[in-house]
């Protein structure tokens, strides 16, 4: 009977020991239970607060993209530079940043490149005001070559118009012009019939502009059919780059002054009754002219 209480009483000892150890062990999976629990929500805490980061970020880096894309430019070398700038941000966009290491390095990444967009901005800006600078000097150019190019041309109309005026002022002129018949006696007559020659008188006047010495006069005299009363030996004339028909010529020595002049056509037998023109010519170019009508 002793014996078999004492196996009863180890017995309820270890009942006793594996109720407290069970119960510390309960007591310690809840406290881990309770310890995970809170580690979860810690975890879960910090991943919403990660993706939030990396959402945000990411943002940014978007952002910034779009700037580059904003910004132009003809300097081939930034558009490289810029274009290799957005492949980075694209690789950064495809990174998983879930801890805050990568996050870290994340942001990091995305100063640097906001720092170099900056300096392109700078860069850019100072390029487009050299080019605006550039291109106002030269439309300021431009009008200067085209006010240069109107005072040039208006400078040769003037010039041209001045020749014009010297060529004129310079050109002699021929005045008092008169026609007589002469017959074999040198006489005057009023018939052809009896003419033997014919006498052209006329006066250069004085032009104190035009070079005094020889000056040769050329005469022509024609005929109401428009023919050309020749010269004995066809003496020709260059007028308007033709060679032309004249009817006689001399030389003259002029001193700016007035000086009567005669020059004389011997009759051929070409000459008819009607209208006649008288033209005197001098270094190429008509002088004076008179109509008279013959018997």
């Amino acid at each position: 009977m002793v014996e078999n209480k004492s196996n009863t009483g180890v017995l309820y000892g270890v009942l006793g020991l594996l109720v407290v150890i069970l119960a510390i062990a309960v007591y310690l999976l809840l406290d881990t239970r309770k310890n995970l629990t809170l580690v979860s929500a810690d975890l879960a805490e910090k991943t919403e607060f990660f993706r939030l980061e990396k959402d945000s970020l990411e943002g940014e880096l978007r952002n910034i993209y779009f700037r580059y894309d904003t910004l132009e430019t003809n300097n081939l070398e930034l558009q490289v530079e810029m274009t290799q700038q957005q492949e980075k941000i694209d690789k950064l966009i495809a990174i998983q940043a879930d801890d805050a290491y990568k996050i870290k390095m994340y942001r990091r990444e995305m100063e640097t490149i906001r720092s170099v967009l900056r300096s392109y901005i700078v860069q850019i800006d100072s390029l487009n005001l050299m080019n605006q600078e550039l291109m106002a000097e030269n439309k300021q150019l431009k009008n200067t070559e085209r006010r240069l190019a109107v005072e040039n041309e208006q400078l040769e109309q003037e010039k041209i118009q001045l020749q014009e005026i010297k060529d004129l002022a310079s050109t002699l002129q021929a005045s008092e012009i008169n026609l007589a018949l002469l017959n074999k006696r040198d006489k005057e007559t009023k018939r052809i019939r009896t003419m033997v020659k014919a006498r052209v008188d006329f006066v250069l006047r004085a032009n104190q502009v035009t070079p005094p010495g020889e000056k040769h006069i050329t005469l022509r005299i024609i005929r109401p059919d428009l023919v050309v009363l020749g010269s004995p030996d066809l003496e020709m004339m260059v007028l308007d780059g033709q060679q032309i028909p004249v009817s006689a010529s001399r030389i003259v020595n002029y001193e700016n002054e007035d000086l009567p002049v005669s020059i004389f056509w011997n009759n051929d037998g070409e000459i008819v009754p009607g209208p006649h023109s008288v033209e005197l010519y001098a270094e190429g170019k008509l002088i004076g002219s008179s109509s008279f009508v013959l018997e």
